[in-house]
């Protein structure tokens, strides 16, 4: 073989690789960017945050019109409709509200959202770090990047039926895991109540910018294992009272009231103090789901 032809060669096989590539990205189309996603259903199985924001330019748009906002809190609550909403979980774990606010940005350029969720925890006003590569997502890793590369092998492993870890992730941002993690219930310290002011102001503008497209707006405090909550409840009844004068007035359903201290009492409904197992998400999804179209008539 003479070097052109071994240039020529070489060149074939990279613009076929390549071709090839491109081909299979199309067709799998992990975050509904590169063509219609209308009633496709679409999991993450890697980097939460950069494939949320992806799926917040077009998927979550074309398919939803609720969304529920915050970290981890309500991750695993199984949200599928609320007050006639289809409801999209743009929850992180460990997300601020800088990081929510990038998200649901993108998705208000093309939606039309009913209802909007937002989740009350200090955990959203402590910081405006991004993190996950969030500060540098772009566009055009929908197409090529590490990331896009594992959800492609995700999509072939399903088709084969091989099953993996995130084999069943859900396609409205639903997080999805069991087990229990450390019940360990101690006092915070005072900067885990701190407020990060641009955070605050993120947050304030993320919830008036939903509300300005249309949605109506429901606060949520979720739960904390009741032990853990008393010896701290000075400090979270004063983080309440900050933030609800600071974001534009809305509907609280607060799962930290008396009416549910004997749920927030049984360690069989936690992971650990701050998040619900799969049962005792069960149980407050189906409060919550009676609870917001109740708040939302009360407000009107």
């Amino acid at each position: 073989m003479t070097g052109r032809h071994w240039i020529f060669l070489t060149i074939g096989s990279l613009v076929a690789i390549v071709g090839l590539v491109a081909s299979v990205g199309y067709a799998i189309d992990p975050y509904g960017v590169l063509r219609d996603p209308r009633g496709r259903k679409l999991s993450i199985y890697f980097s939460e945050g950069k494939a949320k924001f992806l799926m917040n330019k077009r998927y979550v748009p074309s398919n939803f019109d609720g969304l529920v906002v915050g970290p981890s809190s309500l991750d695993n609550w199984k949200l599928s409709t609320l007050a006639g909403a289809t409801v999209y979980n743009e929850s992180l774990a460990g997300g601020n509200a800088a990081e929510e606010r990038m998200l649901v940005s993108q998705a208000l350029d093309r939606g039309h959202f009913k209802l909007a969720i937002f989740v009350l925890v200090s955990s959203m006003t402590s910081s405006h770090e991004l993190k996950d590569g969030l500060d540098t997502v772009k566009t055009s890793e929908a197409i090529g990047s590490i990331h896009v590369l594992v959800h492609e092998v995700a999509y072939a492993l399903k088709a084969m039926h091989v099953p993996f870890e995130k084999s069943d992730a859900a396609p409205n941002g639903m997080a999805l895991f069991e087990g229990h993690g450390e019940i360990d219930v101690h006092a915070l310290p005072p900067s885990n109540f701190a407020i990060d002011p641009v955070a605050l102001e993120d947050f304030r503008s993320m919830v008036q910018a939903v509300r300005d497209r249309g949605a109506r707006i429901v606060y949520v405090v979720p739960p904390l294992y009741e032990p853990l909550y008393e010896v701290n409840r000075a400090s979270y009844a004063a983080y309440l009272d900050t933030i609800r004068r600071a974001l534009p007035p809305a509907p609280v359903i607060d799962f930290d009231g008396p009416e549910y201290a004997s749920l927030r009492s049984d360690p069989d409904n936690f992971r650990d103090c701050f998040h619900l197992n799969p049962t005792g998400a069960a149980t407050f999804t189906a409060l919550l789901e009676k609870l917001v179209p109740e708040a939302i008539a009360y407000s009107n």
